[in-house]
């Protein structure tokens, strides 16, 4: 194969061609948003630069997953990054910890603040707990090679996906009050008590080795994926929408925008998985796998806020903080009711470059399910009615309310220069995503295979990359990339390319 179309410029889509651009393929990358990047988008309002997702991402330590990919692709010395501290505040208890990076400094420091808040007696079994805890995680990342960026051989098994996220915490922590805060990292894969135990511990230990953000936005990373293709001869097309992916047999002969129709040796569908279906004739796909992936559990939306702040108003303390009530169910943050909400909130405030140690900027996640939005479902982009927006306001304050916990310098109400939100109709209208599902389908461990795809499909030219594919995150997603394009390449050619460059 010498060329591939891929459908979505997104995260997935990009870091896909890039990885194929390298190995010599002529890439074309279809996006059809007038921006490149998916959840890497960025946008100003003004005088303020907001990402619209990716916040905060783990594998950029020393040996971590996407630092190694960069270095391989040749843009690791262009891919600028903040490290952070995870802070995590209680709303209820008033308990406020800033972790540090590494797991053992990770324990050391939950153990004590754990000890001060319920008595120093009980240091030492919170610190047991949480090694067995933290071991049984990592354990459990073993199971996967591709994870670790090992070479995977002919007796790969692929990992237990019956195990749930809340049965590890049970089975480890005994502490109430810890196994209320041990889901905190959930937000990352839009965790539910169903949620593998798996996907909890990818996400979690890679958190754990380090959190970053793009210092320069996260379209920047996007941009510099986009160049590994141009500059390897291929094209990234924006505002070019697939319409229809017109296949023969089993065979893609070309997909078709409103503007042109494009061919290829192999495809690569980047879209949610839904959205792929809809695009493709209905023999393509068997009906088995039609119903399979219709009633797929979804994973759940969010309400994002954007404020802007007033010069100087906010100090920047590389923090990342997590605002939640523990006194509420942890895996349940997105379903409560409408009183209640929010009952996390993810706080991260982005420093104003030409005001060092100030914060510019702050963003706000609040996981939320679609059917708060639902009754505006049928209204698009830019005309909505006006009580969405009056609902909107009602949300931000309730958000920026919860957040007021962390103590900033000012009262916050002082700070904020400017405020919009995106709710889930805005993460279904600009990703594609059904019903607003952050991280397209939620993996059960209730049918652990439901949501489980390969990269491969019955279409032998047509392969899926992307966050219905593997894993979620940046790391996920950038490891189902790899996966993918070796399912062109040949299975561990660019694993151990990668390893190489060490």
């Amino acid at each position: 194969m010498n060329s591939v179309c891929i459908m979505g410029g997104g995260l997935s889509g990009l870091m896909t061609g890039a990885l194929l651009a390298k190995e010599g393929m002529r890439v074309t990358v279809l996006e059809k948003n007038a921006i490149l990047g998916g959840g890497l988008q960025s946008f100003r309002r003004g005088d303020y630069h907001f990402d619209t997702g990716m916040h905060c991402f783990g594998g950029m330590g020393e040996d971590g997953q996407i630092r190694l990919i960069c270095r391989y692709l040749g843009i690791e010395d262009r891919v600028e990054t903040v490290p952070r501290c995870d802070t995590l505040m209680d709303t209820g208890s008033g308990l406020r910890l800033t972790l540090p990076f590494g797991p053992r400094a990770w324990v050391y420091r939950w153990s004590r603040a754990i000890g001060a808040l319920l008595g120093k007696e009980l240091e030492p079994g919170v610190r047991k707990q949480l090694k067995h805890y933290l071991e049984t995680m990592y354990n459990l990342t073993c199971q996967e090679p591709l994870y670790h960026l090992r070479p995977t051989d002919d007796n790969y098994r692929m990992p237990d996906l019956t195990l749930s996220a809340k049965e590890l915490i049970d089975s480890s922590i005994e502490l109430p009050l810890l196994r209320s805060i041990m889901p905190y990292l959930s937000l990352f894969y839009a965790g539910r008590e169903d949620s593998p135990a798996m996907l909890h511990s990818l996400i979690s230990c890679s958190h754990i080795n380090g959190t970053y953000t793009f210092k320069h936005g996260s379209l920047s990373f996007a941009n510099l994926l986009a160049d590994v293709i141009r500059q390897a001869g291929g094209e990234v097309h924006t505002s070019e929408e697939v319409t229809a992916v017109d296949i023969d047999g089993r065979q893609v002969v070309c997909v078709r925008t409103a503007k042109d129709t494009y061919t290829a040796d192999a495809y690569i569908s980047a879209l949610p998985v839904t959205r792929l279906l809809e695009l493709t004739p209905r023999s393509a796909f068997s009906p088995a796998f039609r119903n399979r992936i219709s009633s797929a559990p979804l994973s759940y939306s969010a309400f994002s806020v954007f404020v802007g702040l007033q010069p100087r108003a906010l100090c920047f303390n590389r923090e990342a903080y997590y605002c939640a009530n523990l006194a509420s169910d942890p895996w349940n943050a997105a379903s409560v009711a409408a009183d209640k909400w929010p009952s996390l909130v993810f706080a991260l405030p982005d420093e104003d470059l030409d005001n060092p140690g100030f914060a510019k900027t702050l963003t706000l996640i609040c996981p939320m399910e679609y059917s708060a939005v639902e009754r505006w479902a049928d209204s698009t982009t830019g005309h909505r009615p006006d009580d969405y927006y009056r609902w909107k306001e009602q949300m931000i304050e309730k958000a920026l309310k919860m957040i007021e916990p962390i103590g900033f310098e000012v009262p916050l109400q002082l700070a904020v220069a400017y405020a919009d939100a995106g709710s889930p109709l805005t993460i279904r209208d600009y990703y594609g995503n059904s019903r607003g599902a952050m991280y397209g389908l939620h993996p059960s461990t209730r049918n652990p295979l439901q949501a489980h795809l390969s990269p491969n499909t019955r279409v032998g030219n047509l392969f899926l990359t992307g966050q219905d594919v593997n894993f979620h995150g940046l790391v996920g997603t950038s490891l189902t990339s790899v996966l993918t394009a070796e399912s062109l390449v040949g299975q561990n050619v660019i694993v151990n390319k990668i390893n190489a460059r060490k």
